[in-house]
Parts: structure tokens; sequence; C-alpha cells
């Protein structure tokens, strides 16, 4: 089930995508997943909205505002278009500290490769306490109506949502990596019977041999994570929001919304350890084929099998999401959201890790940075956790606030700026606030040009550009953006990214 790997020459590593698993699926979504390493970005799918490096909360209009401030929707519509409609507006992006970009950009035309034993070694010193991040957002089809000022604006839409984010602490990186011949193993257990001293030096033949490592003073999973964070989601969202006008006059208004989502959930994991113990759980369609081993699958009441074409869901909930914006003349305006509040039940394939002692284990380690072939080694029977089978995990979604204001100079010309901090830290939501900044250019009435900066969220600093065109008189958009433009100009710390729409329409 390849997606994708990376070759490592020296210390640099490359990717190659394989589009197996997108066959396999029918879904756009690992096509580009294939070329992941987090979370989702402040701008959603909203390719208009990325070129600003995702200042959205008061420039966004229509059933682009769904996801950051339904309030939006109660605006009067943007060059009185009343009617919006949208067709696989999409947008991804992969961040990591360990990867050089030429190598990156490079892989996409080449084979597979398989880890060499150094090359091991290699990655997982590299990769110690290096974040890796990525997300893709795709809206399917959305609708927006804004038909009058006294009945507001509705808004419905299909969603894809995925996230990744891991960095691990010394020693998880070098279990992931080298497998049984971590230098955590004291011990190792050959093919042939016997019982070895773990040594950095061991020769070729007896590499080859090693079936199991074995820790005499073994550690508990908590310890041995420490720092490290382990992370994925992936939901299907469907939403219907609405936004009016609560008070005011056509100098200064303040406007509500509200939009109500049901979330149908495909996989989550999530590993970390807070106050001290271990909070380990996995729920993975079956479609991703990941094998806990005859036995756990068959004591776990929650599992199920793969049906029809399409991935199936294992988990659903409902999410809220709130806002209120004040225009003031037209020029300036201020918007306040809160997003995802609620919760999702995982009922399918779920399992949960306890904090034990990792005594032994029999995974040879990552081959290579597929992480989704990868993952049978964490979550697989061998791997590094040892699972159990639960009926259900409720968990929080991941809720955050943005906040926003923006300045419209001229017709020509508007600046503005966000924040979205996250409200918890469940799978999904950001590890610490996004600060942006942006502004759009009309330079000509069918061109606009974003551009911006953003820090944190994961991603660094960013200078996002973003070309939209105009066509007649806005009827129709299209647009492409990337989120850093530093990336086109340097090699390390890479952002690879793309944000596009081509069948937007407003009439």
């Amino acid at each position: 089930m390849d997606i994708y790997r990376i070759k490592t020459e020296g210390q640099k590593y490359t990717f190659s995508l394989d589009a197996r698993l997108l066959q396999k699926s029918g879904l756009l979504l690992f096509g580009l997943i294939g070329s992941m390493a987090g979370f989702s970005q402040s701008e959603m799918s909203a390719f208009t909205a990325t070129g600003r490096a995702g200042a959205a909360s008061t420039f966004v209009t229509d059933y682009q505002a769904m996801g950051i401030n339904p309030s939006n929707l109660g605006w009067a519509p943007k060059d009185d278009k009343k009617i919006s409609f949208g067709l696989l507006e999409g947008a991804y992006s992969f961040y990591s500290e360990a990867l050089i970009k030429s190598e990156l950009i490079g892989s996409l035309k080449k084979g597979n490769t398989d880890f060499t034993y150094d090359e091991k070694i290699t990655a997982a010193q590299d990769f110690t306490e290096s974040g890796l991040a990525a997300n893709f957002d795709v809206t399917w089809i959305a609708l927006g109506i804004q038909p009058k000022k006294e009945l507001g604006g509705f808004a419905f839409g299909i969603r894809e949502r995925f996230q990744w984010y891991s960095k691990f602490s010394e020693i998880m990186s070098e279990i992931l990596f080298r497998g049984y011949n971590a230098p955590y193993f004291t011990n190792l257990i050959l093919t042939t019977g016997d019982t070895i001293i773990n040594s950095a030096n061991l020769p070729q033949d007896t590499l080859g041999l090693i079936e199991k490592g074995i820790n005499l003073l073994p550690k508990l999973f908590s310890e041995i994570l420490g720092e490290s964070e382990l992370s994925m989601s992936w939901y299907r969202e469907y939403n219907f929001s609405y936004g009016r006008i609560l008070l005011g006059n056509e100098n200064t208004a303040l406007y509500g919304g509200v939009g109500f989502k049901y979330l149908s959930g495909m996989a989550i994991m999530d590993a970390k350890v807070e106050g001290g113990e271990l909070e380990a759980f996995s729920a993975i369609t079956p479609a991703l084929e990941i094998e806990y081993g005859d036995s756990a699958k068959t004591n776990n009441p929650s599992s199920v099998e793969d049906e029809g074409l399409l991935p199936k869901s294992v988990g659903s909930g409902i999410g809220i999401d709130l806002g209120i914006s004040i225009v003031l003349g037209e020029k300036l305006k201020i918007g306040l959201a809160i997003n995802d509040i609620g919760s999702i039940t995982w009922d399918g394939n779920v399992y949960q890790a306890g904090d034990e002692t990792l005594i032994d284990l029999a995974s040879p380690g990552f081959s290579s940075y597929n992480l989704f072939e990868q993952a049978q080694e964490i979550l697989g029977d061998s791997g590094f956790f040892k699972w159990n089978g639960v009926v259900e995990k409720k968990i929080s979604l991941p809720t955050h606030l943005r906040a926003g204001a923006s300045f419209k100079a001229s017709d020509k010309f508007e600046v503005g700026f966000d924040i979205v901090i996250p409200a918890n830290t469940v799978a999904g939501n950001y590890e610490k606030s996004l600060i942006a900044i942006g502004f759009d250019i009309i330079p000509i009435p069918w061109l606009r040009l974003s551009s911006g900066l953003s820090t944190g969220g994961n991603y660094g600093y960013n200078l996002p550009l973003g070309i939209v065109l105009m066509l007649s008189e806005g009827a129709w958009e299209i647009g492409i953006a990337s989120r850093d433009a530093f990336t086109f100009f340097n090699e390390s710390r890479p952002n690879l990214s793309l944000s596009t729409g081509f069948l937007r329409f407003r009439f």
C-alpha cells in the first residue's frame, strides 16, 4: 500500500509517489497525501485566502466563510453576486525540519528505495526532535446563497480534512527507525536461537539473523516517548452555516453566525504523554489495511470490515462554529469566531494502549518514509505499542479561537491580520498559535495579487504568494497560491504547498 517513500542520500531525504492506494480508495485525497510528511490550515481550502498567509477572518465571504467565520454570510454579497458555487477547491502542504528541498522535488521523478542499515541510523539521528507536519483540505462541493439583508446568508459544503504531525524523542526515534537493533535493547535473539549482547559494531551477517530485541531493564512507554508526539486525523465534514445582521445601519453593523457540521471519521491516531501518563489510541478505517494481529482483531468489540469501494467510516460526531463580526463604514472589519466546538465518537476498529513496559520488539523498524506503509510498524501486531480493542472512544474536536481585522484603503488595496489560538491539544489542532498578516492588491479589474507573512502553527515563518483571476466581472474565479515563497529560494526546512481553485462561480 505504497503512497510515498523517501530515499536517503547521505543525510538528505527524497520522496516518490505511488498511486495504488489512490486507485483503491478512489479519492483525490490520497493522491495529494502522497506528497505529505498538520494541521488544518487557517484558511481551510479557501484558495483565495492562501496567498494572504491565511489572514481570512474578515476577508472571506459566501460559502468560503464556512469553518472560518460564519457571520460573514450576513454581509452584503460581494459585487452584488448573491449565489456562489464551488467545486474541488483544495490546499495541501508539507513541512519538515529534516528535509532538503532539491532532493524532495527531484525524488518525485524517481523510484522507491528502502533504507539500508546505515541509512536507518542516519534517519534516527536526523529526525530526533525534528517536527514533521502536513495537512490536506479539499472542498468537494459548496454552495452559498445571500438573498437579502433581512434574511441573511446560507451555505452548505462537503469538505475533506486530513492532518499529520510527529516529533520524536531520541530514544523513540531510534526504536522507530532501527527497530530491534536500537540501542534501547540490551540483548538480541537470533534466528539460530542464540542470544547475544547488542552492540553498535555487529557484523553484517549477524544483523541479518536478528529476529527480536530485548531490554533486561525495560522502561514504560511514557518514559520512552517523553516529549514525543504523534497524531493523525482524517475527517469528512458536512457543513451548514448561516449568518445575518444582528443590529446596526449602513455605517456600523454587527453580524452573527453559526455553523453546524456532521463529521464522518475515517482515521485517527494520537500518542503523547500527559501528566506523566501515556495517552495513545487509534481508530483506522479498514481500507488502510492495518494488521493488529488475529487475536487483537478477534477480541476487539469494535472491529469492522471493509465494505465497497470507498473507505468505511469508523467514527461520527457533531461540531459547531460560532462567529461575530463588525463592519464599520465598509472600510474596517473586525471578526471573532470559535470553531469546531463538539466531539466525535470513534466506534470502529478502536484500539487503546496502556502504559506498559517495552520489554521486547520483533519489528526491524521503518524501512522507508512511506508513513502509511510504516504505520504497520507502530500500529501493527509486531509494532511499538501493545494495543487492546475497546468499544469506543469519545474525544473533543480540535477547537480553536480566531480573531482578525482588516482595513480596505481603496477598491485596489486591503490589508489585515489573523491570530488562531488552539483551545485544546487533541489530534488535528495547532501545537502553537498562528499569527498571519496579509494583503490584497488589485492592479487591474480582473487580477488580484496577495501576499503576507505568517508564523507559528507548526510551519515556521512563511511568505505566501497568491494570484486570482476574476473573469466575466467576477463571475468566474481561478486561483493558485503557495503558502511559502521562501521555499522557492531556500533548501532547508521546505514547506511544499499548493492551493488551487478553478471552478468557483458567483452570480
